[in-house]
């Protein structure tokens, strides 16, 4: 048996040009050499392929990951600025809440607010409900609840500066009335002399009607403006002599008679507590004192009942 294989060669033009011959074993194991670099290389190129597609696809995750850690930090960061923004919102509300139950206790109006528990801040987070919900889910509801937050506390706070407008306008005409409110007495000791009413003259020695209150004292004594006010008159005032009158607004005005020296002038400003003049024993007198007159809206009132109960009682020594 022949174990050999002859090859013939021939040119392009169908001539012969060589033989060849080969055993078989020869033959086969080329073949065999043949296919196996035939499969290496084919492995190598398959497999430099996949590490050129690994290596792409690695890149591409690399840049993927950086993008999403530069969109958590930014979130984060939203998330940070929300709470921050929150909390100072609940802590403004908080102390706004209290601030305005102190004015509306000082003020006498204890009208009920909103309790400080109102403003907590609460509810689940996304994790915490049932629903499994994917990443973008999750931060969606989370800024989505924190919307909800902030505007919520932004309303209260909105109805809280309502409510605090309406406090400070209530108390700005709460003190502007005390402040117009004669409350002190125009001299320091002294005794009613005369009480406000009819009463028997002590010129005429007949019935009339007293529209102040006489306070007497020694000549010189300092006399004090009873509020706030503006002087609407300043001078000689026929009967009353020396007189000061004060306008305190609200239709409130005072009147001081008999005075020896007169420190304001029409105009002039003055606060409760400063002296206006000294007590004399001018105009229609019999000694030195002081007629203290109260007007609502002109109309003479009970002058006693603005001062003290000290110098509406106390009687000469």
């Amino acid at each position: 048996m022949d174990n050999r294989f002859t090859f013939l060669i021939y040119s392009k033009s169908g001539s012969f040009v060589r033989l060849k011959v080969f055993s078989k074993k020869f033959v086969i194991t080329s073949g065999v050499i043949s296919v196996l670099c035939a499969l290496l290389l084919g492995f190598v190129f398959c497999d430099y392929a996949y590490l050129k597609y690994t290596r792409s696809q690695t890149q591409h995750l690399k840049m993927e990951v950086a993008d999403l850690k530069a969109e958590i930090k930014d979130r984060d960061e939203q998330v940070k600025a929300f709470y921050t923004k929150i909390d100072s919102l609940q802590m403004k509300l908080i102390k706004l809440n209290q601030l305005e139950r102190q004015i509306r206790t000082f003020i006498g109006m204890n009208k009920a607010t909103q309790n400080i528990s109102d403003f907590g801040i609460g509810g689940i987070y996304p994790e915490d409900s049932g629903d499994r919900m994917s990443g973008s889910e999750m931060n969606n509801n989370l800024f989505q609840n924190m919307h909800i937050e902030v505007e919520r506390l932004d309303q209260k706070a909105g109805d809280q500066s309502e409510h605090f407008q309406a406090l400070w306008a209530t108390l700005r005409e709460i003190k502007q009335i005390q402040d117009a409110t004669p409350s002190i007495r125009p001299i320091e000791g002294g005794w009613i002399s005369s009480k406000f009413g009819f009463r028997k003259s002590p010129f005429t020695g007949k019935r009339e009607f007293h529209s102040g209150v006489d306070i007497a004292d020694h000549e010189g004594t300092p006399i004090h403006a009873s509020a706030n006010g503006t002087v609407t008159y300043a001078g000689h005032r026929g009967s009353l002599g020396n007189a000061v009158f004060i306008d305190h607004g609200f239709g409130i005005t005072t009147r001081y008679g008999h005075m020896k020296i007169l420190n304001v002038k029409k105009g002039q400003t003055v606060k409760r507590g400063d002296i206006i003049g000294e007590m004399g024993s001018t105009g229609r007198s019999t000694g030195p004192h002081l007629h203290y007159e109260v007007r609502l809206n002109d109309i003479p009132v009970n002058a006693e009942k603005y001062m003290s109960e000290y110098i509406a009682s106390k009687n000469p020594s």
